[in-house]
């Protein structure tokens, strides 16, 4: 008898799994599909498991695969750059329903439905819960924290971004700058003929270091350390982004998975080991005549008494991690989106760099009051934030 009750038992709890399973990966996404089929929103069909990622897949690669049409100059890179949503707009209109893996996410395009999401009933969406590799990268910090832990935080590092504390930061990350620049001189002085600069990858270290100089200040070197670290994970992040999330996949001991449990914990550990060394330092070495950094002012923020809770080390190390991931790929890739635009546009390349050296001479780092006088490079910054994000 007693065999006989785990052999039903066994067998009970894998009907159980398999139900569940099938609600999860079959009954839960057809009845979403009904509910906004039924207001008249539709999109590419789910499929078991898998949802939409292999055709968005095939028609990412298709586009990738071949040089963009001409004209050259055209601002319309969304076929390009988001293949998936340009095919599939075209066939469902601005608003349909598109499935990683089993997970549903609504295209929405249209203004007037923007705004009521992100301004009138901002209250009713919940933030984009993103994927748990990301999330590990990214960290707990001002992305995804919420109520009164956000205001908080968001408070004691707002100065971090004042103009005021900001300029301090110029001729360091200026320096950054020429260093770069006197470097490409050198690679073209060295070669025969024309020379080739992905400066993508330059622009990723220009952004690094300024990033790290805000967050870390007086502890710049042992930021940049810790930002080499987030790097490589950064790499394992973005390649499990690209594929159907499988819950509970990351605990298995892969070769991947493995190294990115390394690297988070050599992450966690170096940053405890630098905040605790800031920690100990005296009032006296704080601050004075320096610019205030993330770091500092989070672990000043802890000290004082709140009405909420206090600002632990582990709430300095996430903000630390979200700090760096929401900064440096945002702002690099901003960069290089100028300078192709620029290279589209020459006339508009002659008049930012006429208007710099009027302003700036040869040789001078831009300080605070020049920056403002900079209005025509100020017009293309502003311009190329905003362009590449409307679809023509």
């Amino acid at each position: 008898m007693t065999g006989w009750w785990w052999i039903t038992a066994a067998v009970a709890a894998l009907a159980y799994v398999a139900v569940k399973l099938m609600e999860v990966l079959w009954w839960r996404p057809r009845r979403v599909e009904e509910h906004f089929a039924r207001q008249g929103i539709r999109g590419p069909r789910y499929r078991f498991f898998i949802g939409c990622v292999r055709e968005m897949v095939a028609l990412m690669v298709a586009a990738s695969a071949k040089p963009m049409p001409p004209p050259y100059r055209s601002h319309n890179v969304l076929p390009r750059v988001l293949a998936f949503y340009h095919h599939w707009k075209k066939i469902y209109g601005s608003t349909f329903l598109i499935w990683f893996g089993p997970t549903p996410r609504l295209a929405v395009a249209d203004p007037d439905l923007i705004r009521e999401i992100l301004l009138s009933r901002a209250e009713h969406f919940d933030r984009y819960e993103s994927h748990p590799m990301v999330r590990q990268l990214e960290g707990e910090g001002l992305v995804s924290l919420r109520g009164e832990k956000w205001a908080h935080h968001r408070r004691v590092l707002t100065p971090t971004f004042h103009m005021d504390n900001l300029k301090m930061l110029l001729p360091f990350i200026g320096k950054t700058v020429v260093d770069m620049v006197e470097k490409w001189d050198a690679m073209a002085d060295s070669a025969s003929g024309d020379v080739e600069i992905d400066v993508s990858e330059w622009f990723q270290v220009v952004t690094e270091d300024a990033i790290t100089r805000t967050a870390f200040g007086r502890s710049y070197e042992d930021g940049k350390a810790v930002f080499k670290l987030q790097t490589q994970l950064m790499a394992f992040a973005s390649e499990a982004f690209r594929k159907v999330f499988i819950p509970g996949y990351r605990f298995l001991p892969t070769k991947k998975n493995t190294s990115s449990w390394k690297l988070d914990k050599e992450i966690r550990k170096n940053l405890v080991t630098l905040i605790g060394r800031r920690q100990e330092a005296t009032d006296d070495e704080s601050l004075q005549g320096c610019a205030k950094d993330l770091l500092g002012l989070m672990i000043k923020g802890g000290r004082r008494g709140q009405p909420v809770s206090p600002i632990t080390v582990n709430d300095i190390v996430e903000e630390c991690k979200t700090f760096f991931f929401a900064g440096k790929q945002t702002t690099s890739n901003l960069l290089t989106w100028i300078t192709v635009v620029l290279a589209m546009h020459p006339e508009w390349q002659e008049r930012a760099r006429q208007e710099v050296l009027d302003v700036c001479g040869a040789h001078d780092i831009p300080c605070r009051e020049k920056l403002a006088k900079l209005k025509t490079v100020s017009t293309c910054s502003l311009t190329r934030t905003f362009l590449p994000s409307l679809p023509d």
